[in-house]
């Protein structure tokens, strides 16, 4: 995959992603979300959010200690320092991190890469985050739903956005990913 490709995939994903929610979860399920308004005003998002939740459709053993778990941020430190600030004037910045089991000594091991910070520029339509992400000098323009009450915003990423958090060859624990809902919380 190329720089751009990989750049704004972690960007978007980092940001606001959205996708339908998987039809079998129940209504105690973590990965359960709502819209709390119809529209969002873009003064509400101002502020820095920490993430405060990463939950997959599925049990996830990253700390081999035998025990799953579907918040990943039980399973790895990797994902503690991610954050978005949304300023006043319409700019951003983001801190993103990402699992790599391609840096391990097996595909059971992984290496976090983070601390990869981003920006750009955004607002809000409705209850859709637009994002314009200037990347190597293009800008590239994004529009991503999401799900938002006054001290928390969350998103769904599919597996496939979801590649950008995990390079994941294919056999590991968490290779059974198709879904996760990301929640950042203001701080």
């Amino acid at each position: 995959m190329n720089r751009y490709t990989l750049t704004l995939l972690a960007v978007i994903t980092i940001i606001l992603f959205s996708c339908s929610k998987d039809d079998t979860m129940s209504s105690d399920d973590s990965l359960k979300m709502s819209n709390l308004a119809t529209t969002i005003d873009p003064n509400d998002l101002v502020g820095e959010w920490k993430l405060s939740a990463m939950n997959a459709d599925t049990l996830v053993d990253l700390n081999q200690d035998g025990k799953g778990d579907k918040n990943l941020l039980n399973e790895s430190s990797c994902f503690n320092d991610m954050k978005v600030i949304f300023n006043q004037d319409r700019t951003f910045s983001t801190t993103n991190a990402r699992l790599d089991f391609n840096g391990g000594t097996s595909n059971a091991e992984f290496v976090c890469v983070k601390n990869r910070i981003d920006f750009g520029t955004w607002d809000v339509e409705g209850m859709d985050l637009i994002l314009n992400i200037n990347i190597d000098g293009t800008i590239y323009t994004d529009r991503k739903a999401l799900n938002y009450n006054t001290t928390t915003f969350s998103f769904d990423v599919s597996k496939a956005e979801s590649n950008v958090y995990v390079s994941d060859p294919g056999d590991t624990s968490a290779s059974k990913i198709r879904i996760l809902a990301l929640e950042y919380s203001r701080i």
